[in-house]
């Protein structure tokens, strides 16, 4: 419930709909309240069904058991249409009876598991994928790679995850040319990427980093370790989206989006970072052979590096405060309507 693109789909089918009823979970992680603004629309009715640990996949179990159960408890066996966003919810789904079910692919998880997991989960997914009545995906990369094959263009509904603003911020016309300034924002994974920018930024003092989010516990507690060690890397936390955004964005003048591109799923992704990036007309850095850093070097709103250390350190070695400014001039220039919903 906290995924700014789970509460702006909501708000979809609440326009839709005259009746939605919305049952999710929270996260002990970024755990901001960024579904408050459901509150607004008085034909959306929340439940709460419970509140998930990072990583501990077994017990959320007893979790999807209970959310079971409520929805039998309150709508029966009458014809239910259902939205539900990830793998694990679709295949909840399809326990329920007299159901129609629209499937959200928003990552593709099996990806990221290991050989036998990984082909059990894909023929469960393309399998669900094929009884469903509509497949929204957040990337045209997912279908083209993955499901083309499996579904036709007519079942199908590409869905990029384009910023919302709900009136609470702004574009930047004006960005900081002091020094650079780099903003890694959201979850904190990747771990040996984030411990490369860190070294560097560590050993080049005129250099600022900026940390917003959350992630798991050994990460924060790196950032929390390098924050101390250094006058010029800092830990800001969890933060509300959109509410906290232009703030975060105007104090900075690089978007670090640098994702490890030997992963599938990655390597096809449109992560929100690139569509924020393009609102606020911040200049954003992904990694190559990404789609996403195709798309950023044909809209010129950036840049593309590789991910070990050697090719971050280069990277940032020969990027000027001059290319930031004329990249922020490029993006100034581009429709909103690329970014904006």
């Amino acid at each position: 419930m906290e995924q700014p693109r789970i509460v702006k789909r909501i708000i979809e089918k609440s326009i839709e709909c005259e009746t939605v009823y919305v049952y999710g979970f929270s996260r002990k992680i970024h755990a901001v309240n960024n579904f408050g603004i459901l509150k607004d629309y008085p034909n959306i009715h929340i439940t709460l069904v419970g509140t998930f640990s990072n990583k501990k996949y077994l017990n959320r179990i007893w979790g999807y058991i209970k959310l079971i159960s409520i929805i039998y408890k309150n709508h029966g066996i009458k014809k239910k249409h259902l939205y539900v966003f990830g793998l694990d919810l679709r295949i909840i789904g399809s326990l329920l009876l007299n159901t129609k079910i629209d499937y959200e692919i928003s990552d593709i998880m099996w990806l990221y598991k290991s050989k036998i997991q990984k082909n059990i989960l894909k023929i469960i997914d393309l399998f669900l994928v094929t009884k469903s009545n509509k497949v929204t995906f957040t990337s045209q990369g997912f279908y083209d790679v993955y499901y083309r094959k499996y579904i036709s263009k007519e079942k199908i509904i590409v869905k990029e995850n384009k910023f919302k603003t709900y009136g609470k911020v702004n574009p930047i016309e004006i960005i900081k040319s002091d020094t650079l300034r780099i903003a890694y924002i959201g979850a904190f994974r990747y771990n040996d990427i984030i411990d490369n920018l860190i070294e560097y930024v560590g050993q080049n003092k005129n250099i600022i980093l900026n940390f917003y989010g959350d992630g798991n516990f050994s990460i924060v507690d790196t950032i929390k370790k390098n924050e101390l060690l250094h006058e010029n890397i800092f830990f800001h936390g969890a933060f509300k989206n959109p509410d906290d955004l232009e703030d975060i964005y105007s104090d900075n003048n690089l978007n670090f989006v640098v994702y490890d591109n030997s992963l599938d799923n990655e390597k096809v992704a449109m992560p929100n970072k690139y569509y924020e990036s393009g609102y606020f007309n911040i200049p954003i850095v992904c990694a190559e052979n990404t789609y996403v850093g195709k798309r950023v070097l044909e809209q010129k709103m950036g840049w593309t590096t590789g991910t070990s250390k050697a090719e971050i350190s280069a990277f940032l070695n020969n990027l000027t405060i001059q290319d930031i400014i004329n990249c922020h001039k490029n993006i100034l220039k581009l429709d909103k309507g690329l970014f904006q919903s």
